[in-house]
């Protein structure tokens, strides 16, 4: 078993330190944006009115030369609207504007061949720079390894009897690698097992699959589909007042939202995609629903990730909350920093366990060329 953890860990660790290290990088990307970028955020005037989708329409039409953005996104009285442009692969641009009087606030602009630091770090995490094809199965496939490894390595360190005492004195009287090594290994195996599995169901298709037909007592994982809207429903009213009417009525329908994102249709058959969000930050908890863009008639999409997230089915729930999962936002930042310090211990296993086993190398090695001058 000792043997098992040592070389998968040996085949896997440069693997495994990429993908922890960009993962504790990425664990706080939205708060260190808030932070980095001030124009998100204005000051709440309660006593006054926010703008409406037509109103944001033309205001951001009218700052990017006449052109009707491709999504709106209103969200909480201290946060400023956005009216995104996406060139899929090519452009995105935002535009910020103050949810009160409609001043443009700071427009952004991210050119597909420009460097952007956390799409950088993201692409590394998910597939080690590589076509996202191929780097993706390895990511996978080295993440169900150090799976493996955890449990042998939890086989060959674990005592017999646990008592958490032993655990700090080993810690505080024998501060020798290897006792890094297997203590921080043991304190961290459960938010480390956590990852390994959370991530699997994002890399490993047959995983996911294999994970939604087991909890969803036999069924298939449906493709996420958005509808198309019918044209014979054609309508005079232009798109910006539909939005209108349409955010009028999700409003009063979903008084406690905190967050609603708005996909404008693309063509003539495309529908209105709209999230809507009731906790902060959360992806778990949206809702993702369809409108046809002449009727505004609510359509049906399918997927996990369609229709709303509190009727959703266990193998759905499950699909929805894996990001969540993974990074801990589930539990707020506590849950982050959780997984930001389980992510660095699994780092340092990468790390030490290749110390450890050069170090046993080299010990090796010198004392085969004693014995030979003996």
């Amino acid at each position: 078993m000792s043997e098992l953890h040592k070389w998968l860990g040996l085949f896997t660790g440069a693997v495994l330190f990429v993908v922890c290290t960009t993962g504790c990088i990425y664990a706080f990307k939205d708060e260190i944006t808030d932070l980095t970028e001030p124009w998100r955020h204005i000051d709440d005037q309660s006593d006054r009115q926010i703008i409406s989708p037509s109103e944001l329409i033309d205001i951001a039409s009218e700052a990017m030369n006449g052109n009707i953005p491709t999504a709106l996104t209103f969200s909480e009285r201290t946060d400023a609207l956005r009216a995104d442009y996406y060139d899929w692969g090519k452009e995105q641009t935002t535009v910020w504007v103050n949810s009160y009087n409609g001043n443009v606030l700071h427009t952004t602009t991210h050119r597909g061949s420009e460097f952007d630091f956390w799409n950088f770090i993201l692409r590394g995490h998910t597939a080690l720079w590589l076509p996202r094809h191929i780097g993706k199965l390895v990511v996978g496939y080295s993440v169900l390894i150090f799976f493996i490894v955890l449990i042998t390595g939890l086989v060959v360190w674990l005592p017999k009897r646990i008592k958490i005492f032993k655990l700090k004195e080993r810690f505080t009287l024998r501060k020798t690698l290897v006792s890094l090594h297997a203590v921080l290994g043991l304190y961290a195996i459960v938010p480390l097992i956590a990852l390994c599995i959370t991530g699997m169901l994002f890399a490993l298709s047959w995983f996911s699959t294999g994970v939604y037909f087991a909890i969803s007592g036999g069924k298939s994982m449906q493709p996420y589909t958005l509808p198309h809207s019918q044209q014979t429903h054609e309508s005079v009213t232009p798109i910006a007042t539909r939005l209108d009417i349409l955010h009028t009525q999700l409003t009063y329908e979903e008084p406690q939202a905190v967050q609603f994102y708005y996909a404008l249709p693309a063509d003539s058959t495309a529908c209105i995609r709209v999230s809507i969000v009731h906790k902060r930050g959360s992806y778990y908890r949206t809702d993702n629903r369809f409108f046809d863009q002449y009727s505004l008639t609510e359509l049906n999409g399918s997927g996990p990730w369609a229709g709303k997230y509190n009727e959703a089915s266990t193998a759905d729930t499950i699909m929805r909350a894996n990001l969540e999962l993974h990074d801990g936002r589930m539990f707020g930042i506590v849950g982050k920093i959780i997984m930001f310090f389980a992510s660095f211990v699994g780092a340092w296993l990468a790390v030490s366990g290749y110390v450890l086993w050069i170090r046993r190398l080299r010990h090796r090695n010198a004392r085969h060329l004693r014995i030979v001058e003996i």
